[in-house]
């Protein structure tokens, strides 16, 4: 008996998928992959990408995760190789984004914790003129904005079996490329960017007592001159030389070291994190902080 067409391409369907690089894909990336390729496997006519998507999970070739859109209530599926993992799963749903934040930490070794929140961050086109249109800078427009909770990406995918969250964070610069590694497979920010991102939104990386822990696991690893040189090229209006000093003051880092961020120090008073209902101030650094921090 003649062999259906999906069943006698196995063998090479199963060949393809083992020696392409990517681990994950969405379902719009297979159904480029069948159409590209259903004339070599000899895919039947009547046969379309739906059916051979499912033939990939019902055959185990790949592995099917189902994510749910926690506003939209939307199901998206993403299909991944057996070696592929949760930080492949996500980076296929943004394919311009990279791994930062608490994401980034545990890949550095900056944490004790094993987060199952996934942090994914990609950029927002033209974003750096509206960032330098704003207005100037006062201390009254600071104090106005830290005086409210951060704000949250509402763009968060959850996968139900194993518990996952994926966070799509939009970031407000076209310099994509600042502190942004490729290793293994996995596009991320380095150690340097990822201290840096973390302090800047401590509730997408576990808070800033995780932040300042984070800053301490860094201290024989990170090059402070490329951290530095990373906030000038990235050239924020808030005062954050202020913001990595204390930071890194409060870590124990020689204090001579510290000089590039010293000489940083602006007029304004700034704060540590959001929405902080008793503070206290650090007048070397001009830092508001949550008292017992």
């Amino acid at each position: 008996m003649r062999k259906e067409s999906f069943e006698a391409a196995q063998p090479s369907i199963k060949e393809y998928f083992s020696q392409i690089n990517e681990k994950a894909f969405t379902t719009h990336d297979l159904s480029i992959i069948f159409e590209n390729k259903r004339f070599d496997w000899k895919i039947a006519a009547y046969r379309n990408s739906k059916h051979f998507i499912k033939f990939l999970a019902d055959n185990n070739i790949l592995n099917s995760t189902k994510l749910k859109h926690q506003v939209s209530g939307s199901i998206k599926t993403i299909l991944s190789k057996r070696n592929g993992n949760f930080y492949d799963i996500a980076l296929t749903i943004k394919k311009d984004g990279y791994l930062s934040n608490y994401t980034a930490m545990a890949i550095h070794e900056l944490t004790l914790q094993i987060p199952k929140s996934i942090y994914i961050s990609f950029l927002k086109s033209d974003d750096r003129v509206a960032q330098k249109t704003i207005g100037k800078l006062s201390q009254d427009s600071i104090d106005k904005a830290f005086s409210k909770k951060q704000r949250q990406t509402s763009e968060i995918y959850k996968s139900e079996k194993e518990n996952y969250r994926i966070y799509l964070i939009q970031k407000n610069f076209t310099l994509d490329n600042v502190g942004v590694i490729t290793k293994n497979g996995l596009r991320y920010t380095d150690l340097e960017r990822t201290l840096i991102d973390i302090a800047i939104r401590p509730a997408y990386s576990g808070g800033v007592f995780e932040v300042l822990d984070a800053f301490s696991a860094a201290k024989e690893k990170v090059d402070l001159v490329k951290l530095e040189r990373y906030l000038n090229t990235l050239d924020y209006t808030y005062p954050y030389h202020q913001l990595i000093g204390f930071y890194l003051n409060k870590a124990n880092y020689n204090q001579e070291e510290l000089r590039i961020f010293q000489n940083k120090i602006t007029n304004y008073n700034f704060y540590l994190t959001y929405n902080i209902s008793n503070k206290e101030f650090d007048q070397d650094w001009k830092i508001f902080y949550p008292k017992g921090f």
